[in-house]
């Protein structure tokens, strides 16, 4: 890197100066089975069992959440604070390590202090250290003021300096709250920010990384005296955390990785155990990475300085103000989304809490980034009311281009996602509901294909009324498939049901089972030609198979244990049995669907993801496999096929130009291409 470079330099060449890289390589269905299903869940249930693992087996460990609203400068729109946060996040990452994730606030929602307080104690699931960068004055101490005398689990520190000594003495602060796991108060931050300004800063860059160790030190050992580290870590010495930092300056971030147990990792096939040895090494599955490689972390030194001098962070929000089309090509917001869950539904484990799904959102995340490109924020919030949650959302939402919804239960999750897509005007997914849709409907596709049935005589059965069995029912209704029958915890569902209804399941009941059917799944499943099943396992039985139709097609979804295991089904006249699981044929997994939908949506700056967008998804994924290729082993293309993305990209493109959503034309034809290149290549060149 040349001495002249700047910050504003390379904002302008590398559109923003972080991104989100996995910390592991997807390289095969069982190093996926490892980071996401079915090995994930088990990282979930020790979690949940002790939820002191969080920091161990998750990114929290080493992870703060990054948040400005604008105050400081009073711009109409926060997001021009974005090169504030990323200048911030890189600055933490170079000189300590520490992965921060941008969020910026919309004040327009935020009318007081009390909703700072509620986005913060929903965001301490995950981050446990919380920092705002330039907030205006008084309401900065209004909010110190709030979180000390509030219960938050997590602490809050507020840096307002563009001097750069002090940020990096802000930065040694983070450090030292993040390796003591030390939820601690505003005014015992400033105790230990106190002992943090004994060390000499003047004579920086001289002597850098020992000056930053020993003001790191300094903070660590403060909040050792006190005894304000978390019980987890009061036996280990501060100079273990300080012989690593050391490490770090010298030998990379490598020595930060625990070692592998020597008679584990990929020589057995024991999902749980790998996955739990997976995870405690990298603790979590993700971290934050420069998108520049200054030579020295002196001539970064040099940028910041020189760049804070120039105050080259407001000539970049200034040029963002001038022409806002600029922000997705001189920021990372263009390619930067979150996936947000509030652990209701997590996997086939139920609601056990957004701290224990934390697992979950990491490992989608890296799904996210290893098949679509696309750098993916996980947050667990703590909130269970739809209407709260949705505000939430909404607080966080302008640094996103894209959300993702993940594991929320059902009833709640079709007014959230209902809520959220009107009120936000950028792409967003339930993908429990809609990639798990997606993908069942390029499985049937291919079914009709080999079977030459045709999809309007089907007879399908739907076992599971929740998110995924309505967002399925209404996606194959929509295809043609119009003998629908579904069954719930109470049987079959039927128009004037008395018991267990609601307003969704009215809705559905008035186009399915037209014939008024009563009784449970034995009674359902029979003369059907179709079972999908997204509820519980050994709910369907061999018996149960036998009374269906000739050449049956059954999807057993439920995870991590189906409904219906394939040799069983098999056994019983099954003609092709799909599962969601990575160790069995034909697997319905919704990373066919979610990276290529969300690339196409965000290449087109769509203002949603429509019904056409999910339809030509679900023909891409099927057209994917040439019919002469298709088998009963063989009815979807394997997770990892590298040209699903690109080809769902495409699709989803075309499908949101045709539809009006899309903000910007694309050539679909650019969007495949690029897509491709950053499967095989590694890197997203600008559309």
């Amino acid at each position: 890197m040349q001495p002249q470079q700047s910050l504003k330099n390379l904002f302008l060449r590398t559109n923003g100066l972080i991104r989100i890289k996995p910390k592991v390589r997807v390289t095969d269905n069982y190093t996926l089975s490892l980071v996401y299903t079915p090995g994930v869940g088990h990282i979930c249930k020790v979690i949940e069992k002790d939820p002191d693992q969080l920091y161990d087996l998750t990114i929290t460990g080493n992870s703060i959440a990054l948040l400005a609203d604008g105050s400081k400068f009073d711009l109409p729109r926060s997001s021009k604070m974005i090169p504030n946060l990323e200048a911030i996040s890189a600055l933490y990452k170079a000189f300590y390590d520490v992965d921060a994730y941008p969020i910026i606030l919309d004040r327009h929602i935020m009318t007081d202090v009390s909703d700072y307080l509620l986005v913060m104690d929903n965001l301490s699931t995950t981050y446990k250290t919380i920092v705002l960068i330039d907030i205006e004055d008084t309401l900065a101490s209004q909010i110190l003021t709030a979180v000390e005398n509030a219960n938050l689990q997590c602490t809050v520190i507020i840096s307002n300096s563009h001097n750069l000594r002090e940020q990096l003495q802000d930065a040694a602060l983070v450090k030292a709250t993040l390796d003591a796991r030390a939820i601690i108060k505003p005014s015992q931050c400033e105790q230990v920010k106190k002992a943090i300004k004994t060390i000499d800063f003047t004579n920086l860059p001289t002597y850098l990384t020992i000056t930053l160790n020993k003001a790191y030190a300094q903070g660590l050992q403060e909040i050792y005296n006190n005894k304000w580290c978390h019980h987890t870590v009061q036996n280990t010495k501060p100079e273990t955390f300080i012989n690593k930092l050391n490490d770090l300056y010298i030998y990379g971030e490598v020595a930060y990785y625990n070692k592998w147990k020597s008679d584990h990792l990929l020589q057995n096939n024991d999902f749980n155990q790998n996955a739990l040895e997976l995870h405690k090494r990298y603790n979590g599955m993700i971290t934050i990475e420069l998108k520049f490689n200054p030579r020295s972390l002196e001539d970064l030194y040099r940028i910041y300085e020189t760049s804070y001098q120039s105050d080259e962070l407001a000539q970049l929000r200034q040029i963002l103000i001038d022409d806002p089309t600029k922000l997705r090509e001189i920021t990372f917001k263009k390619n930067y989304a979150a996936i947000i869950t509030n652990g209701t539904a997590i996997l086939g484990l139920g609601n056990i809490g957004p701290s224990a799904g934390s697992p979950v959102m990491e490992g989608k995340s890296v799904l996210f980034n290893a098949l679509g490109g696309i750098d993916l924020m996980p947050i667990c919030l703590k909130e269970k009311d739809p209407h709260k949650l949705v505000r939430i959302i909404k607080c966080i939402a302008p640094i996103f281009s894209a959300i993702n919804l993940e594991d929320l239960r059902a009833p709640d999750c079709f007014p959230i996602e209902e809520e959220a897509v009107h009120s936000l005007h950028i792409p967003l997914m339930h993908d429990d509901q809609h990639g798990t849709a997606v993908v069942s409907l390029a499985a049937v596709i291919n079914y009709l294909k080999l079977t030459k049935k045709n999809v309007k005589d089907l007879k399908l059965v739907i076992n599971g009324a929740g998110a995924a069995g309505v967002a399925i029912c209404k996606l194959l209704h929509g295809h043609g498939i119009e003998d629908i029958v579904i069954c719930d915890t109470s049987g079959i569902i039927y128009e004037g049901r008395p018991q267990n209804m609601n307003n969704f399941k009215n809705d559905l009941a008035k186009f399915t089972n037209k014939n008024k059917i009563q009784g449970t799944l034995a009674d359902a499943v029979k003369q059907r030609d179709l079972f999908v099943g997204v509820s519980s396992a050994g709910a369907l039985t061999k018996e149960m198979v036998k009374t269906m139709n000739k050449d049956p097609f059954i999807l057993a979804l439920a995870n991590p244990v189906p409904e219906i295991m394939p040799d069983d089904a098999i056994q019983a006249g099954a003609f092709i049995v799909a599962t969601g699981r990575s160790d069995f044929n034909n697997q319905v997994n919704n990373s066919l669907a979610f990276p290529g939908i969300f690339r196409g949506a965000i290449d087109t700056r769509a203002k949603e993801i429509n019904l056409d967008m999910k339809i030509a998804a679900a023909f891409a994924i099927a057209d994917s496999i040439k019919e002469s290729e298709l088998s009963t082993t063989k009815i979807l293309p394997g997770a990892l096929t590298a040209e699903i993305p690109a080809n769902v990209a495409r699709a989803v493109a075309i499908a949101a130009m045709k539809t009006g959503v899309a903000k910007i034309n694309v050539d679909p034809e650019k969007v495949f291409d690029q897509a491709r290149k950053l499967i095989m290549e590694g890197n997203l060149p600008a559309i």
